[in-house]
């Protein structure tokens, strides 16, 4: 499981999300079942004009038997797979567009 923090934004221009993973007592192991784990530390700013400022910091691994060479070429893809949704969101929440 992951939980995920929003510390409260300085300003209406930028916030900040952590996540970090957890083991919780309802997620107990499951037999024949690899647990990977994944935390971030992400910062977004609008900059006006300039476009919208993200910058995130990752460290993950899945765990198990897949080695860690796999598993590093693989996150920067799936990364920037989310940015087409995460530029959904901050449209609907009236941030720029623009990256």
């Amino acid at each position: 499981m992951i939980a995920i923090y929003t510390p409260p934004p300085q300003d209406e221009k930028s916030f900040m999300v952590i996540s970090r993973p957890v083991i919780h007592p309802n997620a107990l192991h499951q037999p024949h079942h690899t647990r990977g784990v994944y935390e971030s530390i992400e910062l977004v700013r609008d900059l006006g004009d300039e476009g919208i400022e993200w910058l995130m910091a990752t460290a993950s691994s899945p765990k198990g038997n897949i080695p860690t060479w796999i598993s590093e070429k693989a996150i920067p893809g799936q990364i920037s797979a989310d940015v087409p949704s995460f530029l959904k969101w901050i449209a609907s929440k009236g941030w720029k567009n623009q990256l």
